[in-house]
C-alpha cells in the first residue's frame, strides 16, 4: 500500500505539471496571436489612417512613417519576449484559472501601451508637419442609409443554420437522457482523465442554450454591420460605397460561418460526453485547436486583403480616399468615438478591422462600459 501511494504521488505531481505546460502553450499561442494581430493591424486599417490618424492621401509613402512603424514592430516584439516570458513564469506557478485569463489581459494591455506610443509619434508628427488638405465634407448615401438592414448582403435566415444544429444537439440529448447516467462527465485533463461532472438534464440544456446564445450574439453582430454608419469617401463616393458593401457581406459570411463550424464542435462534444463519439478527448481538443486557428488565420487574411471598409480591395484604376480630419473625436489613442452631435451609434473602428460603439450617445456609452463590467463580475465570481 506505501509502494503504491509513493508511487502515485510523483504521478499525480507529474500530470500538473504536464497540465500547466499545456495551458502555457495555449496561452503562448494565443499571445503570438496577439501579437501578429498587433504587428498586422496598422496593415488593415484604412490607407489614409496610420495608428488611427488621418493622414493626407500625399503623405502616405513618407519616409518618417514607415520609420515609425518598423520601430513599432521592433518594439512590441522585444518588449514582448520578456513580457511573455515572465506571465508564463506566473502562470506555471499559479494553480488560480484566474490568473491564466488575467495574464492574457495584462498583455493585451502591455501591447496596448505599445501602440499608444507609436500613436503618440503619429499624432505629433502630424502638428509638426501641419498636413491638412481635408475636405471638410461629408457625402451620405441615403439609398444605402435606407436600407441598413439589407446592407450586408446576406439573408438572416442563414442563421437557421446553426439554430438547427443546436436543437439537434437539444433533440439527441433528449432522446438519450433515459439511458445516461444521473452525473455524465464534462471536465478532463489533457491526459484524459476525467476532472469534472454535470447533472445529465442540466448539462443537456446547458450547451444548446450556449449555442443559441453565441448564434444570438452573431446575429446581432450581423445586424449592427447593417445599422453602423458607413464612411465614404469624398473623391470616389461610388467606388468607396462598393467597397464597403462587399467589406459588410465578406464579414457578414464570415460571422456566419463561423458560427456554423463552432456550434458543430460545441455538438461533437456534447455527443462526446453523451458517449455517443468514442475515441480520445484529445481528439475533440485537437478539432477545436484547429478550426479555432483557421478562424484566426481566416480573420487576418480578409482584413489584409479587404481593409477596413474594403479600402484595400483590389479593383482597376487607382483609387483615393478623401475624408474629413475628424481625429478630435477619437479619443484614448483613436480607440473610443465620442461625437454627441453624431447620431450614429454603431461607426467603423479606426484603428484595425470592424465597428465600435459611439460613447457621445448615452447608449453608447453603455454598450462600451457593459463588457468590462461582465469582466469584472465573472472574475470575482470564479474567484
Amino acid at each position: 500500500m506505501k509502494n503504491i501511494l509513493i508511487i502515485s504521488l510523483p504521478m499525480e505531481r507529474m500530470n500538473l505539471m504536464e497540465d500547466k505546460i499545456y495551458i502555457i502553450i495555449m496561452n503562448l499561442f494565443i499571445y503570438v496571436v496577439l501579437l501578429i494581430m498587433q504587428i498586422l493591424t496598422p496593415k488593415m486599417t484604412r490607407k489614409n489612417i496610420y495608428f488611427g490618424i488621418r493622414i493626407p492621401e500625399e503623405e502616405l509613402n513618407n519616409e518618417e512613417l514607415k520609420k515609425i512603424y518598423i520601430i513599432y514592430v521592433i518594439e512590441n516584439i522585444l518588449i514582448s519576449i520578456p513580457s511573455i516570458a515572465l506571465l508564463s513564469y506566473w502562470t506555471y506557478n499559479s494553480n488560480s484559472p484566474i490568473v491564466v485569463t488575467l495574464t492574457i489581459f495584462i498583455y493585451i494591455g502591455i501591447l496596448f501601451l505599445v501602440y499608444l506610443h507609436g500613436n503618440n509619434k503619429i499624432k505629433k508628427l502630424k502638428e509638426e508637419k501641419e498636413w491638412k488638405g481635408f475636405k471638410d465634407e461629408v457625402v451620405v448615401d441615403l439609398k444605402f442609409s435606407k436600407n441598413r438592414a439589407s446592407a450586408a448582403s446576406i439573408s438572416f435566415w442563414w442563421f437557421l443554420i446553426p439554430v438547427g444544429i443546436a436543437l439537434i444537439n437539444l433533440i439527441v440529448g433528449l432522446n438519450i437522457s433515459s439511458k445516461l447516467p444521473k452525473r455524465i462527465p464534462t471536465n478532463w485533463d489533457f491526459q484524459g482523465n476525467i476532472t469534472g461532472y454535470m447533472d445529465k438534464n442540466f448539462f443537456i440544456w446547458f450547451m444548446p442554450l450556449v449555442q443559441l446564445g453565441m448564434t444570438g450574439t452573431m446575429f446581432f453582430v450581423c445586424k449592427i454591420i447593417g445599422w453602423s454608419k458607413q464612411e465614404i469617401s469624398a473623391k470616389n463616393p461610388e467606388e468607396s460605397v462598393k467597397r464597403n458593401i462587399i467589406f459588410r457581406r465578406i464579414w457578414s459570411v464570415y460571422i456566419l460561418v463561423t458560427n456554423i463550424v463552432l456550434n458543430i464542435l460545441f455538438t461533437l462534444a456534447s455527443f462526446y460526453s453523451f458517449g455517443i463519439l468514442g475515441g480520445s478527448v484529445n481528439t475533440i481538443i485537437i478539432l477545436f485547436f484547429i478550426f479555432t486557428s483557421l478562424i484566426i488565420l481566416s480573420s487576418i487574411i480578409i482584413s489584409i486583403k479587404v481593409g477596413q471598409g474594403g479600402s484595400r480591395l483590389k479593383f482597376d484604376g487607382h483609387y483615393e480616399e478623401r475624408n474629413r480630419d475628424d481625429d478630435r473625436f477619437w479619443k484614448l489613442g483613436s480607440t473610443i468615438y465620442y461625437n454627441p452631435e453624431d447620431p450614429a451609434l454603431f461607426i467603423e473602428k479606426r484603428f484595425g478591422v470592424g465597428w465600435t460603439v459611439n460613447a457621445g450617445r448615452p447608449l453608447g456609452m453603455f454598450l462600451m462600459i457593459i463588457p468590462f463590467i461582465i469582466i469584472v463580475f465573472t472574475l470575482l465570481l470564479v474567484s
